[in-house]
């Protein structure tokens, strides 16, 4: 075998192996390979009971979105089930949740978008790929917009929308600073020169004018903004109405929002008012009737209700919110699982109501140093009321057993003044009997000193006065 000959063969051959190596590193053998634990704080769902329905292994993860989630073991993205198993094997160096069948993956430093089944259909090539939506959901093309950003020929870098079909209508060029996604026909985006935020349509035209400086995604034909202080609420037409922040569809999430003051975290409900006193180091807003916390003396992080009550204890290093009903939470699970069960509660003495407690605790005295002024000028004021009524209830109630009390005691002096007068007319033995019981009478009616009692007396001296006329 001369030299030439002996070079294509070995250039054969490391063509092969390199081959063999990417189907295998890729996945496209159809064979599952066996990837090592990763070490230290890892990933895993939990569900609503705060048990583990994956156990933590991966590195990174992503939320459930149609029914995947992103999920990243050293260093490479791919796509996972709820069983756990990666049916999008991990080609990727980063991943974005699936949104109307499309999710967006990178690979060598450009983005690009794959469908469910792992098949691209947009090539990693663009700097950055957005959230793919329907541009109207109630339309009956079901069209779907996928927002893509790259560099133009000047240099500069835009945002532009790719037309995914099934009926395409056309893409959008890149010429906007920033976009947010497609809804009801409408979507947002930012014009840098004018430092405001507009709304273009499905044909990439101008619905409403540069004039908002915060803006929301339309959903329900409606979309919130803010024009300096004033708070609005947009039609498709543009028509605006001024509204309170408190009527926000945005902000809140199951009722609530979150309020954030000198560094803590608090939730409020439409009055303006906090249902429960409870303040956080960190919180997320409500998803499915839970959020994410982390009291304020505390590390760990957990879930509470709508009601401020701790569901699953704040043991997790880290936490996600709630989607399609399972949450992600990080921990180091040879550490976790010797103090604590897989459903999250604590092998021994239960430490959940310990916790909420002690943040309660911690809560009181921050309110008596940060809101008992607010909280005082109001408060003070209604309890005075109704210690003032209380007090008028109690003097009436007084007033009116002390006339009671009077009204018997004219009544039974009344009486025995009668008989006085009638054992005056009696015999001289029975006089002097009398008479006696009279003065006895008399001391007695000498002690009391209310003004009631010395006029009763005086009644009483008239009264014999009068019988001794008789």
């Amino acid at each position: 075998m001369n030299l030439k000959a002996l070079t294509s063969f070995r250039l054969l051959i490391s063509i092969f192996a390199m081959t063999s190596l990417l189907t295998g590193c890729f996945g496209h053998s159809g064979v599952e390979i066996k990837v090592p634990d990763e070490k230290g704080p890892v990933w895993g769902f939990i569900d609503h009971s705060g048990k583990f329905v994956l156990k933590p292994k991966y590195r990174r993860v992503k939320q459930f979105t149609e029914g995947l989630a992103a999920a990243d073991l050293h260093t490479r993205w791919g796509f996972i089930d709820r069983d756990g198993k990666f049916v999008i094997e991990r080609n990727y160096e980063d991943a974005k949740p699936f949104s109307a069948g499309y999710a967006a993956v990178q690979m060598a430093g450009k983005w690009g978008a794959i469908g469910k089944d792992g098949t691209i259909v947009l090539p990693c090539k663009y700097e950055d790929v957005g959230e793919a939506h329907e541009c109207n959901p109630d339309a009956e093309d079901h069209a779907v917009m996928l927002p893509y950003k790259e560099k133009g020929a000047d240099g500069k870098v835009k945002w532009g929308f790719k037309d995914l079909g099934p009926h395409p209508h056309g893409d959008i060029p890149a010429k906007f600073d920033d976009v947010m996604f497609f809804n009801d026909g409408l979507c947002p985006v930012y014009n840098a020169a004018a430092g405001k935020w507009g709304f273009i349509n499905a044909k990439g035209e101008q619905s409403i004018q540069f004039k908002f400086d915060r803006v929301t995604t339309f959903k329900g034909q409606t979309a919130e903004g803010e024009m300096g202080d004033d708070f609005v609420v947009v039609d498709p037409i543009g028509t605006m109405a001024p509204k309170s922040r408190l009527e926000s569809t945005k902000s809140f999430h199951d009722g609530l929002a979150i309020q954030q003051k000198r560094g803590k975290f608090a939730f409020i409900n439409r009055e303006g008012k906090r249902p429960f006193k409870l303040k956080f180091r960190y919180a997320e807003n409500f998803s499915e009737g839970l959020a994410v916390v982390q009291p304020l003396q505390s590390v760990g992080r957990g879930y509470i209700d709508t009601r401020g009550e701790f569901v699953i204890p704040p043991v997790f290093d880290d936490a996600r919110a709630f989607s399609e009903q399972l949450a992600a939470v990080k921990v180091d699970p040879e550490v976790f699982f010797k103090t604590y069960n897989e459903d999250g509660s604590p092998k021994g003495a239960p430490k959940t109501d310990a916790a909420s407690e002690e943040n309660k605790e911690d809560e009181s005295k921050e309110d008596g140093k940060d809101e008992s002024k607010e909280e005082s000028k109001e408060e003070p004021k209604d309890e005075s009321k109704e210690e003032s009524k209380d007090a008028v209830k109690d003097s009436t109630k007084k007033d009116s057993k002390g006339e009671s009390k009077d009204e018997s005691k004219d009544d039974s002096k009344d009486e025995k003044a009668e008989a006085k007068v009638d054992s005056k007319t009696s015999k001289d033995s029975k006089e002097s009997k009398t008479s006696k019981s009279s003065k006895e009478d008399s001391d007695e009616d000498v002690k009391p000193q209310t003004k009631s009692e010395k006029s009763k007396a005086s009644d009483d001296s008239d009264s014999k006065v009068e019988s001794k006329k008789k």
